[in-house]
């Protein structure tokens, strides 16, 4: 299991083309690694999209829910082994993947080597090219947003927006989720069905729900309902193109990584580290373990009597892809006194040294 699967000679030959772009070298013969990189991408196209009119809100959702259907099979537990298996019988959409770090990283290599370009550009090409490459990148600049020890502190103000602003998702395709995952046959609130609802005249699951998200994040959305007893709640629903993402993306990093690793370079374990990461993540992919988590978090942190968390909706109970919670009225850092920044800052200085300290058990994601 340690080691890439002979079948994927394709995967090979791709992160060969992927090393020499990044290092600016050329292929026997002469060819840049550019027109490489070109002749690559060429060969793994993406298929055309189907002839014919626009779809519906409800064909599309259906469209949408059978792409990504085959993908649920690697919902759970990480385990490398099972997705080389899989995307060694998907050399395409590897290789697709592929191209499309690469083509990420190159530009941002270029942008960085412009001397036209100052150090708010750089991060503004540094966060769109992260947004544009899916959850995974997305966490990597939530992370760096915070980290002025390595990046400049410009450049961390604009990776910020990434903590708080993706690119939503379409809302049918949400409410899909919503009925599907809460086995909910009626609408989902008055007015609000998802497509093909089967049963558009029976009772509503909410009372009411937002038109379009409150916030979109790297592995969902969230709206806002209100439950029939007059409750607001927060409702998130993850994006449904989630688990092909993260999968496909740690299948790539950790090919690459294992072809850069061979080369000698490094003084670590660059896969077994990945391997660390993806298993967070894929666990985090189940929303029924960040309830379950929180109420662990805030348990242990009872002693100090000001830690707490949105307790999720009994009678909605998380599935692996909703969490339905109670809604908490809060204000962004940015937002505050200088006076309230400072008490909230010192509490949450508090509550972390506590985590780190005396239970073990830390928020492994304490952004603003």
């Amino acid at each position: 299991d340690d080691l890439p699967p002979p079948s994927l000679p394709r995967m090979q030959l791709l992160l060969l083309h992927v090393v020499l772009a990044l290092q600016g070298g050329t292929l026997q013969g002469g060819t840049s690694s550019h027109s490489a990189m070109r002749a690559t991408a060429a060969c793994i196209a993406a298929p055309p999209e189907a002839a014919g009119a626009a779809p519906t809100a409800a064909s599309a959702a259906r469209l949408s829910a059978g792409r990504y259907s085959a993908y649920e099979q690697l919902r759970g537990p990480y385990d490398r082994a099972a997705l080389q298996r899989f995307f060694a019988l998907r050399p395409l959409e590897f290789g697709g993947r592929l191209v499309e770090f690469t083509r990420a990283a190159i530009a941002i290599r270029d942008s960085w080597r412009r001397e036209s370009d100052d150090t708010q550009a750089r991060g503004v090409r540094l966060r769109e090219q992260l947004a544009v490459l899916g959850p995974v990148a997305v966490k990597l600049g939530q992370t760096l947003s915070q980290r002025p020890d390595i990046l400049d502190e410009e450049i961390c103000e604009e990776l910020k927006p990434l903590q708080t602003t993706n690119k939503p998702f379409d809302d049918a395709e949400a409410m899909r989720l919503l009925s599907e995952e809460l086995e909910w046959r009626g609408p989902i609130a008055p007015g609000v069905c998802a497509p093909e609802c089967a049963e558009p005249d029976g009772a509503p699951l909410f009372a009411s729900i937002s038109a379009s998200p409150i916030a979109s994040a790297s592995l969902g959305q969230v709206y806002k309902a209100t439950l029939h007893d007059g409750s607001e709640v927060a409702v998130k629903v993850q994006r449904p193109s989630a688990m092909r993402q993260v999968a496909t993306d740690f299948a790539v990093l950790t090919t690459v990584l294992y072809g850069i690793q061979s080369t000698g370079w490094g003084n670590g374990d660059l896969v077994e580290i990945t391997d660390i990461v993806a298993a967070g993540v894929f666990e985090e992919m189940d929303y029924r373990n960040e309830a379950v988590n929180a109420q662990r978090f805030e348990r242990s942190l009872d002693f100090l009597g000001y830690v707490s968390v949105p307790a999720a909706v009994p009678s909605l109970p998380p599935t692996p892809r909703v969490l339905v919670t109670e809604w908490v009225a809060g204000r962004h850092l940015s937002d505050l006194s200088r006076e309230e920044g400072t008490r909230m800052t010192n509490m949450a200085v508090d509550a972390v040294t506590a985590s780190l300290v005396l239970t073990g058990f830390v928020h492994a994601d304490p952004h603003e």
